[in-house]
């Protein structure tokens, strides 16, 4: 018979029911008459004698009827034959293990039944024992985990009616929607546990030096960003780069207004960094990197030690142009006759129609085509020209045509745009800037005639030249700087191209007759308008008779001091002391103290 038994649906009183079956089966069928108390209490102690008896001879005989009609109540009789008090004692003590056994096997039914149910543990009396599985199916006991004992939040109207969470998390979406339970109270570790550092949980007393079992970790729960977190360092972000366009509009307008070197200086000249404690190339020779290690002597040093940098092997530095390579003018080519350049010219294209020819036999490119013109139509197609002329001159006119188209096509395709042709002048330029930047000095006796002006400012401004020009009651000056080429082309401009004698032509005048005299007046009247400037005008124009232009100095520059070139006019010497800057403003004082030698002699 198995041991797994279902378990009874009722209210626990099983001893009735046993009764109830007893007394049936007594009866010996369920139809027949039921006997009355007394005889059914006689038959019983009758049974019961028997069986002592049976025991103390010694003989086993199993019993007719089932183990629950022991634990049935005896009444004695005054009928019945009383057993011995041995009898008695042993009876008892056979009943209470028998209750015993009925007991261990509902509480193993139990749990078997239901696996979440704990088995009391033997041998520890100081435990209570858990109570016996009650009910089985639909009538079994409820899991511990889920009697809720808290007391439930007060809900509002709103949350009344929405339906009841589970109290566990059965899938992935109730784990994320499950409240945070309340963190467990912190156990007390008894005395023994605490003694022991080794034990989980335990902590270590403060004197061993021992920090005790590590602690369970616990998983991070998620940390939800506030509103509004991300918009608020967004409108930081966008601040700060208000503030850099701002920053660096103001530089610009300063650069521009020439007030960045001026700030500069300031700047250094209000605060200079403290001299360091030991120069860089000396730190790694001192042990403890100042200059009062020299005191110890050259052997604290780290010279002639394992650490010390100096060592047996040399390390080259990678070579470099010198700054001065740049400035180098090219070899120019040899400067070759008209003859020469022919001759040159011929040789060369004897050699091209040679190598042509040559590729031409050994088949490499196909014959060119005969080049048929009317000089030599007959010579080149004899027969075709005889039989039909017309057609034959109107192929060559057309053939010939289509030469000068393509050849016209090619040089078309071959000339620079307009905007080609500005880029490569920059890049010339630029190439020549590249070579060093040079200077010149210039001082102009009377600078008031405007065609002098837009001259002297507009081939800098075509040459690329910055500076200034500044105009003077006393004498005008203009500086220049650039590249070495254009420099040249300016001072050849403002000492031999100028006609600083000579004022401007009226514009919008009556047009110039000239009179046809012997050629003794014709000489008389050439030159530079001397004869138109021999004085002064009535409407008080200067007089350019003795106008002239002298070179003070020319030389070499580091870099620019100026954007563009830009005129000036300044009527003190503070004025235009203050235009050139700090750097420049010697060179006013040298033009205005230079004398021409022709004025020195006397």
């Amino acid at each position: 018979m198995s041991d797994r038994k279902r378990g009874f649906e009722g209210n626990g009183d099983t001893n009735v029911a046993k009764k109830l079956k007893s007394d049936a089966t007594a009866n010996g069928s369920g139809f027949g008459p039921a006997l009355t108390p007394e005889a059914l209490i006689a038959q019983k102690k009758a049974e019961i004698a028997a069986k002592i008896a049976a025991m103390k001879k010694g003989a086993s005989t199993p019993s007719s009827t089932p183990s629950t009609t022991i634990a049935s109540p005896v009444v004695p009789s005054p009928r019945a034959a009383s057993p011995s008090p041995s009898g008695t004692d042993d009876l008892a003590r056979r009943v209470a293990e028998a209750k015993r056994r009925v007991a261990d096997a509902q509480s193993k039914l139990a749990v078997k039944d239901n696996p979440y149910m704990t088995l009391p543990q033997a041998g520890k009396k100081n435990r209570p024992v858990e109570p016996a599985q009650q009910g089985a199916g639909l009538k079994m006991a409820a899991h511990p985990l889920l009697l809720d004992n808290s007391t439930p939040a007060p809900q509002s109207k709103k949350d009344r009616y929405k339906p009841m969470q589970p109290k566990f998390a059965s899938i992935k979406a109730n784990v994320r929607n499950a409240p945070t339970p309340p963190p467990p109270p912190t156990p007390i570790a008894p005395i023994e546990a605490q003694a022991n550092p080794y034990a989980s949980g335990a902590s270590a007393p403060p004197d061993s030096g021992f920090e005790g079992a590590p602690r369970e970790r616990v998983g991070r729960s998620f940390r939800f960003n506030p509103k509004g977190k991300y918009v608020q360092i967004a409108n930081q972000v966008r601040q700060e780069a208000q503030l850099e366009q701002l920053k660096q509009r103001i530089a610009e307008s300063a650069k521009k207004a020439g007030l960045d070197t001026e700030f500069e200086t300031l700047e250094k000249n209000i605060r200079r960094e403290p001299p360091p404690a030991a120069e860089w190339w000396d730190a790694a020779l001192l042990p403890n990197k100042t200059y009062d290690d020299l005191i110890l002597g050259l052997s604290e040093m780290n010279i002639r030690n394992a650490n010390s940098p100096i060592t047996m092997y040399v390390q080259h530095p990678i070579p470099i142009p010198a700054p001065g390579d740049k400035n180098k003018v090219a070899m120019k080519p040899l400067k070759l006759t008209k003859k020469e350049q022919k001759k040159m010219r011929k040789q060369r294209r004897q050699a091209e129609l040679q190598d042509k020819r040559d590729r031409i036999r050994m088949g490499l490119i196909p014959p060119d085509a005969p080049k048929v013109r009317l000089a030599n139509l007959m010579k080149v197609l004899t027969s075709d020209a005889v039989q039909d002329p017309t057609r034959v001159e109107a192929r060559v006119r057309r053939e010939v045509a289509m030469r000068k188209h393509a050849h016209e096509k090619m040089n078309a395709e071959r000339k620079l745009t307009d905007d080609q042709r500005r880029e490569k002048i920059e890049n010339k330029k630029v190439e020549e800037e590249k070579r060093g930047i040079y200077g010149a000095v210039f001082k102009v006796k009377t600078l008031s005639d405007p065609a002098h002006r837009f001259k002297v400012r507009k081939n800098a401004e075509q040459m690329s030249l910055t500076g200034v020009c500044i105009f003077n009651s006393a004498f005008s000056m203009v500086y220049v700087e650039g590249a070495a080429k254009f420099i040249r082309q300016y001072k050849r401009l403002m000492l031999n191209r100028i006609a600083w004698t000579e004022p401007a032509r009226e514009r919008g005048g009556e047009d110039v007759e000239i009179d046809e005299g012997d050629e003794g007046d014709g000489a008389a009247d050439k030159g530079k308008g001397k004869a138109a400037a021999q004085s002064d005008e009535p409407d008080g124009s200067v007089s350019l008779e003795d106008n002239h232009c002298w070179l003070i100095w020319e030389g070499q520059l580091r870099d620019r001091a100026f954007n563009n070139f830009k005129p000036k006019s300044c009527p003190t010497d503070a004025a235009a002391k203050e235009v050139l800057g700090s750097k420049l403003s010697g060179y006013w004082d040298q033009a205005k103290n230079w004398k021409p030698e022709e004025e020195e002699l006397f």
